[in-house]
């Protein structure tokens, strides 16, 4: 979903600023929710600006960079181990405690096998 223009967003809050019209009334004369009205009116009071803001970035990694390689590697050297014993040799070896759902991720990531060969 794209965001609305700098120019709607201004529009918006422009309508409501001119006084003598509710918020519902806004909203439903530029084909938007109260509540984008309510936020674009909140963000010009507290910033002063109603450019878009910054995406929020979701959680951080839970292994790095490195951690990741060696995790490749010992798929590709001993492919035969189960996801808690590679959750078990990750906090040995390379003190990356992550649980065998992040486990699961990651090899989901690398393209990687989950499971024990037959």
């Amino acid at each position: 979903m794209q965001a609305y223009s700098l120019d709607l967003r201004e529009r918006v809050v422009r309508a409501y600023e001119k006084g003598g019209v509710k918020l519902a009334e806004v909203a439903a004369r530029f084909s938007v929710g109260q509540t984008f009205v309510k936020k674009m009116l909140r963000q010009k009071r507290e910033t002063g600006s109603l450019a878009r803001l910054p995406q929020r970035a979701g959680a951080k990694k839970k292994l790095s960079d490195a951690q990741r390689k060696w995790l490749a590697q010992q798929v590709k050297a001993v492919p035969d181990i189960t996801l808690g014993e590679r959750q078990e040799q990750l906090g040995e070896e390379e003190k990356g405690q992550v649980s065998q759902a992040t486990g699961c991720r990651e090899l989901q990531v690398l393209r990687l096998p989950r499971k024990k060969s037959r």
